[in-house]
This record gives C-alpha cells, structure tokens and sequence, in this order.
C-alpha cells in the first residue's frame, strides 16, 4: 500500500472512542466523540523537487475545534514529517509507513518519547496505540478505535 493509499483511508467522518491510561496514579480516563478528516487541496504550499506533500483539517462536532496536518516525504525515502498546527503552535513528528496497513507516528523531546500506531483493519475500521515514555518508564499508554460513518 502507498504512502497517499494509507492517507486516504483516513479520510472521512469517524466516531472516536479513546481510551487514556496514566500509569503514575493509574488513572483510566474515556472520551468519545465525532470527527471529520478531510483534505485539503487549495492551500499552497512551495514544493520541493521529489517531495509528496498533504494538507488535511481534522475537526469535531463537539467544540468546531480544527487542527491541521501537513504530511510531507520524499519519493524514495521511507520516513516523511508530519505537521501537527493547532491555534499558534506547530509540533512536528516524524512517520514511516510500519506495515502494510500500518503508520508509525514518533516524536521525541528531551527524555521525552511518544510513539503512535494508526492500524487501518479495513476501510470503516482503524486502532490507534499511543504510547508516552521518559526514557525506559512508561508514563501512559492510550487506546484509539475508530469506526466510518461516512466517507
């Protein structure tokens, strides 16, 4: 499966369920909402000679919050960035295509790790692992699943 193959199975309008695990106090915390990903094809953004990029807007019905991603890669290399842009603030992550079905998402800050896995079952179903490690400690763990509603 190609790198633009496994971002279109993101698209489109999902009932989010999440799971969050703190392991310091073992507290266990669930939310539940609508989001729609979508992407997003007139904002301009200069190209570099063989590199893909991607621009989506991920928002929910709860609170009409929008976040932007802007996915980036070479052609031949197997890593590619990710922007993450909410209100004024930027994170950027790094992504590699796992498996077949699979996107590995990491970021790394100080001593800080955070590593996520976006496994695409099928069309109108995805899992999410998110894992949050200072150094060899884990910190939480979270558990995403996803189900389409609409394309």
């Amino acid at each position: 499966m190609t790198y633009k193959n496994i971002l279109d199975k993101l698209v489109g309008k999902w009932i989010h369920q999440r799971t969050n695990y703190f392991i310091h106090n073992q507290q266990i915390n669930y939310h539940q909402e609508e989001i729609n990903l979508k992407e997003i094809k007139n904002i301009s953004i200069s190209k570099k000679d063989n590199n893909l990029f991607y621009q989506y807007e991920l928002s929910n019905n709860i609170n009409d919050q929008k976040i932007y991603y802007i996915f980036s890669k070479e052609e031949q290399s197997k890593f590619g960035q990710a922007h993450k842009i909410t209100n004024n603030e930027v994170k950027y992550y790094r992504f590699i295509i796992h498996t077949h079905n699979c996107i590995k998402i990491e970021s790394a800050k100080a001593d800080i790790s955070y590593n996520e896995y976006i496994y695409l079952i099928n069309s109108k179903f995805k899992i999410t692992i998110s894992i949050l490690k200072r150094g060899q400690k884990y910190l939480a763990i979270s558990f995403i699943s996803e189900i389409k509603i609409i394309n």
